[in-house]
């Protein structure tokens, strides 16, 4: 088959992969086994770059990654690190494990492979990855090789790009949910938790207010922190701040699911008076209305129309 034909079934097949699932795992296993298959390596390894912590991760391959655990590189680190670094290909063609700038991890059978070319993963001047394809035996990497592999990173750099940054938010969210379930109970008064918290850390009066336009030492979208002591270090007033964040996607959280059950509760009462013979329109009228006269909310009226209804049955 010809060359550059193969190269087009690959990549067609790779961004039918992307464009089916958000799934990274599965995606880096399938893009590790078509660059081996591009260029008939061996085995392929994946590493993506992690911006907070600069280092790149071991996270995807053409063999199975399971008992190896997470490898780590710092730039410059390394083969992959040093191609991280100089986003320049670089290819070593025999006993490439006694190369200077190679690192050998004992746990990869991979790594006693005699050639290997590392390939950055660049999108917009924005280091993704890198991709490193190993073979066994002697391989002398030929300038056609090294082109279809920087065409194959170019090409699937951004969709890459894209998957790993929803991947590394994902797992953010999860981390910080659990940090925040720990800290704040879902039924718990926020304000007075915030207020034992942060006297906790600083050992003085401290009172947490709904964000007002009253002065504050330090503020967040919902929260105002008045303190008795507004003298606070850089590390302490980072703190305060990091945790009212955290405190923000909480009521953020809670009022939104009060919203979504307020539109449910409406939306029953408003059925259950259609079934009387009102329109939506006159339904929803009729509740605001209810709500208007007796100085309640429309959801404590739609509340009560609900509750009649389950008692009439």
């Amino acid at each position: 088959m010809d060359n550059s034909f193969k190269l087009f079934e690959v990549i067609l097949k790779v961004l039918e992969v992307l464009n089916k699932t958000e799934k990274l795992n599965e995606i880096l296993n399938f893009i590790a086994s078509s660059v081996c298959e591009l260029i008939k390596g061996d085995s392929c390894f994946i590493y993506l770059y992690e911006e907070d912590s600069g280092e790149l991760i071991l996270m995807g391959s053409s063999s199975n990654l399971g008992a190896i655990g997470r490898i780590k590189l710092q730039m410059g680190e390394g083969l992959a690190g040093l191609v991280g670094k100089e986003r320049r290909i670089i290819s070593i063609s025999k006993k490439a494990y006694k190369d200077r700038r190679f690192k050998v991890f004992k746990n990869l059978k991979e790594d006693t492979y005699e050639a290997i070319i590392s390939v950055p993963i660049v999108f917009r001047d924005k280091l993704v990855g890198v991709i490193n394809v190993q073979h066994i035996n002697e391989h002398k990497y030929t300038k056609s090789e090294k082109m279809i592999l920087k065409m194959f990173s170019e090409i699937i750099s951004g969709a890459l790009e894209k998957v790993w940054l929803y991947e590394q938010y994902r797992r953010k969210a999860e981390i910080l949910e659990n940090i925040l379930d720990s800290i704040i109970e879902e039924n718990e008064n926020i304000f007075e938790k915030l207020e034992s918290i942060i006297f906790s850390m600083l050992k003085v009066p401290v009172k947490v207010v709904e964000n007002t336009k009253i002065r504050a030492d330090i503020k967040s979208q919902y929260f105002s922190v008045i303190l008795a002591n507004n003298f606070l270090t850089e590390e302490q007033s980072k703190a305060i701040k990091l945790l009212l964040n955290h405190a923000d996607l909480i009521l953020k959280n809670r009022k939104l699911k009060s919203e979504i059950e307020e539109r449910k509760l409406v939306e029953r009462a408003k059925g259950i008076l259609m079934k009387q013979g009102m329109t939506e329109e006159e339904a929803y009228n009729y509740i605001r209305k209810k709500a208007m006269d007796s100085r309640k909310t429309i959801k404590e009226i739609s509340e009560s129309i609900v509750i009649l209804k389950e008692v009439k049955r």
